[in-house]
């Protein structure tokens, strides 16, 4: 009788639909089920063969097959069955074997489970005679070839939540769950909810009863490997089972297991892997197929792979053992240096400031064209986890440079998204990188550059004391430095950051004033030519509101217009939405004949803003055009329209 199997509906539906159709069609239901090591292959055949036995009164046959201490070879398998069917004495020849194997099975209706088969020509020497049979089998190994037999193979997946959590639960007391009940999720995501690893958390958590499942869950924590720590008595079942798929692999491809551990996060693309491998990408693809085809790594979209987080920790282990510190750095250094051209690429897409930095100096923009902004951001999306852990990678392995250029290549997005809190996070590691180069190059840009972006993210927080502090700091280190392009350049954005402050704390005249200090930077000796027309630019439709706050509303249309018609039909989609949105705001300011434009202008920048998710800039623009409403007497519109403003925009 098979352990009780937690869930598993789909799965168990899935066998059931392909037995349903065998019978309608008149054959013979074979179905491979698949999926990484400890993942519960072997339980869910072993529970459907025990469910449906009774619709096969000829019996079940059992036999595990592959490299585990059970294996037996062929040759014995069909011995055994044989044996099972009635027959006294089976030849010793495979070919014998298989052929009186093949008289006794005609036309009976037997339930055939063959565990850890390897290949499908080892699968097609044990199928019985009969289209009445149903053959359940399970395999380590995607094999293409099962495909091509036309068997149907069916993927098993580690457990959702609520079933590692009542795996984990299974027979412990009502008491002790009841104390539990914010750790065993905890629990069930350092086993990766992976079915063998959540069986021996159990088991220990059973046999331990005066252990509180808390102090279980920080001893795991604190172990130097989680595979290994997962131990029954003096056994390991978990890593022991990885050892096993493992040694079964190319010498290329436990490299590439091993060094795989070292990738930022665990999904990742093709070009990533390539890189962090050092290979080109033919040869990276079919390594990561080797993976794959051994359930090792699970292949989640085109050209997109994960490591399951218990296999990284396996892998970990073995590269700590096995591989050279200057190895895994220069792997380390490869994805770093892959991901800061992946980002600044984007980032080139994204906005046609001046960035400084040597990958800025020689890498062009990813995309072109009016899908540019949509399909960077779209980019930096997918990969925005891997790319915050690798600004923190980057500064651990002090790669310093690449460290600082690649959060300054994340400033943008990170901005316009309103991520800010990640921002921060990206920032600590950039700005220790960039206070190490200070400190042994004497190049202080990076600590500049980097001090702005942080006082733009507590800006974006709200945090205002906090920005201006850094804005001011910044602005002491600029006066410091010797003024070329990024000095200058950048004397002139905190100008415009710090006039920003002084807006939102109501100080008006501050704020036009700085405003004001920027333009004149700007347009200053030294200030590089080829961004000129682009600051003054910002510099209106960020001063545009501003003036007309002053009363100053001829001067705040036409800085106003001359920034819109400066962004529209470029690259920078962002500063479109925001210039027609500072320029209906500062049309409603000065009223009279203006507000009707003004609304036509308001409602375009919300559609704008509302597509490329710019979400403070929507709320903003939403407030200001509803007040546009009440002004000219349509407080119901104005009510609808905040109201559905607390919906999320399309595609949040």
């Amino acid at each position: 009788m098979p352990r009780d199997v937690v869930n598993r509906v789909f799965e168990f539906g899935w066998l059931g639909d392909e037995l349903a159709a065998a019978h309608a069609g008149g054959h013979q239901a074979v179905v491979v089920v698949t999926g990484p090591p400890g993942v519960g292959k072997t339980a869910v055949v072993a529970s459907f063969a025990q469910q449906k036995k009774d619709g096969f009164p000829d019996g079940v046959l059992f036999a595990t097959l592959g490299a585990s201490s059970e294996t037996v070879s062929q040759e014995e398998v069909l011995r055994r069955f044989l044996w099972r069917l009635g027959m006294d004495k089976p030849p010793e020849l495979l070919a014998d074997l298989i052929a009186a194997y093949q008289d006794l099975t005609a036309g009976k209706k037997l339930v055939v489970v063959l565990d850890d088969v390897e290949s499908p020509a080892q699968l097609k020497n044990l199928l019985p005679n009969s289209p009445h049979s149903l053959v359940l089998a399970t395999s380590r190994k995607w094999a293409e070839g099962f495909e091509v037999e036309d068997f149907t193979v069916i993927r098993v997946e580690p457990f959702d939540r609520g079933s590692s959590v009542k795996m984990l639960s299974a027979k412990l007391s009502g008491e002790r769950l009841a104390a539990a009940t914010e750790h065993l999720p905890v629990l069930a995501e350092l086993c990766g909810h992976l079915p063998l690893a959540l069986r021996v958390a159990n088991a220990r958590l059973r046999a331990r009863r005066h252990q509180s499942i808390a102090d279980f869950v920080e001893d795991l924590r604190a172990a130097p490997s989680l595979t290994r720590a997962l131990t029954v008595d003096d056994s390991q079942p978990v890593a022991d089972l990885f050892d096993v798929c493992y040694a079964e692999l190319s010498g290329e491809t436990q490299g590439a297991h091993r060094l795989l551990s070292l990738h930022p996060g665990a999904r990742f693309g093709l070009a990533a892997a390539a890189a962090l491998l050092g290979s080109e990408r033919p040869t990276a693809e079919r390594v990561l197929d080797g993976l794959v085809q051994a359930n090792l790594l699970t292949r989640v979209d085109t050209g997109r792979y994960e490591q399951h987080s218990l296999l990284r920790d396996h892998a970990a282990g073995l590269r700590a053992e096995q591989d050279h510190a200057a190895d895994c750095r220069q792997a380390v250094m490869g994805v770093v240096e892959y991901y800061l051209e992946f980002a600044v690429s984007r980032a080139r897409s994204l906005s046609e400031r001046l960035m400084f930095g040597e990958y800025f100096d020689r890498v062009t923009a990813a995309y072109t064209g009016p899908d540019a902004w949509q399909s960077a951001v779209a980019d930096l999306e997918l990969e925005q986890a891997n790319l915050r852990r690798a600004v923190e990678l980057a500064e651990q392995e002090r790669l310093d440079s690449l460290c600082w250029q690649l959060c300054a290549a994340l400033s943008t997005y990170l901005f316009q998204l309103d991520l800010h809190n990640t921002a921060l996070s990206v920032c600590a590691a950039g700005f220790a990188a960039a206070e190490r180069i200070a400190r042994t190059t004497g190049d202080a840009r990076p600590l500049l550059t980097t001090r702005l972006q942080r006082g733009t993210a507590y800006f974006g927080l709200k945090d205002n004391s906090q920005a201006a502090r850094e804005f001011e700091l910044a602005a002491e280190l600029a006066e410091e430095l010797p003024a070329d392009a990024v000095v200058v350049f950048t004397r002139a954005k905190l100008c415009q950051w710090r006039s920003f402050v002084h807006q939102r704390l109501g100080e008006n005249d501050r704020a036009v004033a700085r405003i004001l200090e920027a333009r004149e930077l700007v347009l200053a000796p030294g200030f590089p030519e080829e961004h000129r027309a682009r600051e003054l630019a910002l510099v209106g439709l960020n001063g545009a509101t501003m003036l007309a706050r002053a009363g100053r509303h001829a001067e705040a249309v036409d800085v106003g217009r001359q920034a819109v018609d400066f962004f529209s039909g470029g690259p920078e989609l962002h500063n479109v939405a925001k210039a027609t949105a500072n320029l209906g705001e500062a049309l409603t300011l000065a009223g009279g004949e203006y507000l009707v434009e003004a609304e036509r202008l308001l409602r375009d920048a919300l559609a704008q803003e509302t597509r490329l998710r710019l979400t403070s800039w929507r709320a903003h623009t939403t407030e200001v055009l509803a007040g546009l409403l009440e002004r000219t007497g349509r407080a119901d519109e104005a009510r609808q329209l905040r109201e559905g403003s607390d919906q999320p925009p399309d595609g949040d």
